[in-house]
């Protein structure tokens, strides 16, 4: 299962029934707060179902500590609306003067996780599923910007950021040398990640179009589906505070993070239908975003203090991406 007993980030913040009140009065002008529920997901912010008595449904989603993550997630659900089902964000407060974090409120969405219907291992289910997210994925990445890098609190790149071998392998050399990996994965295996790294770091030369809108935690966990008769509908796509502009391939690698190459899931529907609604994969496309999610996944680790089931379960990914390797150009070619 992703992410499966993960440790959090950050504690959960979880005010009184009271003090959500009067954190939301301006938004909810006189309407009460009868039900608050804490959500499961989420292992940075915290997300608490609100229910008030007039029966409406909301979310209140409240972030750890001030900074851009809830202005970019606000102007992408502003920028997405109408193309892209994204829940709609009705309420914020970054100021800290009513509760000590920055929070805003959204409205319910209906659905349930991808993973979760996923988990069900129905195939067919699973076809349409995959097909939904695939073509999904393709309408986020005709999103452009004029160029590269990290998003500002109004999505103005602030920090350009390029990808290619060179940037790529020093990414890999600082982390590796100077980070947090060495201590949780230990010298033996980071020294592997080295080597494998820099023989494969080529492909990196021309990764592709590197300025589309990128969510950057794009997987089951954080796409809600619904069934709809015989068919299959994305409800929303969630958890937008790590989006950039950069390059499409890091989606790809990180919705198929957990897809064996020898297992029967969704990589294939999920990858037709992506190319099918007009998503633009370049030839050796599975390699060079393996190593594309070999960042996110050493960054990852790159904590201090890091739990020890997530320190299991992205030890056995970064192993299961190099063992596999030869296998991905046989998977490639089959979906050409």
């Amino acid at each position: 299962m992703m992410k499966a007993g993960w440790e959090r980030s950050n504690e959960y913040i979880m005010p009184d029934m009271y003090t959500i009140q009067n954190m939301l009065n301006p938004f909810l002008k006189g309407k009460r707060i009868d039900q608050v529920q804490r959500l499961s997901g989420g292992l940075n912010n915290s997300n608490i179902k609100i229910i008030t008595n007039t029966n409406e449904i909301f979310v209140l989603r409240i972030y750890p500590k001030e900074n851009k993550s809830m202005k970019i997630e606000s102007e992408i659900a502003k920028l997405l609306e109408g193309r892209v089902p994204v829940p709609k964000v009705l309420y914020s407060d970054s100021s800290c003067s009513v509760f000590n974090y920055p929070f805003l409120l959204m409205n319910w969405v209906r659905g349930e996780q991808l993973s979760e219907m996923m988990d069900r291992k129905n195939e067919k289910i699973i076809w349409r599923a995959a097909t939904a997210a695939g073509a999904a994925l393709a309408e986020v990445h005709k999103m452009k910007f004029h160029d590269s890098g990290f998003f500002d609190g109004q999505l103005n790149i602030k920090e350009h950021v390029k990808i290619n071998a060179n940037t790529f392998i020093a990414f890999i050399e600082e982390i590796l040398k100077k980070g947090y990996v060495i201590k949780h994965i230990g010298g033996k295996l980071c020294s592997s990640v080295l080597n494998f790294s820099k023989e494969h770091a080529f492909l990196l030369d021309d990764p592709g179009e590197q300025n589309s809108l990128v969510h950057s935690d794009f997987n089951p966990l954080n796409i809600l589906v619904e069934e709809e008769d015989s068919s299959i509908r994305i409800s929303a796509i969630l958890d937008w505070e790590y989006a950039f502009s950069g390059s499409p391939l890091i989606d790809i690698g990180n919705m198929l993070r957990y897809e064996g190459v020898t297992s029967i899931g969704m990589l294939k529907p999920f990858i037709l239908s992506y190319r099918e609604n007009g998503g633009v994969l370049l030839h050796e496309w599975l390699q060079r975003a393996k190593l594309l999610d070999l960042i996110a996944l050493l960054d990852l680790l790159n904590k201090e203090e890091c739990g020890e089931v997530r320190v299991k379960d992205i030890t056995r990914l970064i192993s299961h991406t190099m063992d596999e390797w030869e296998r991905y150009a046989a998977v490639q070619m089959a979906l050409n």
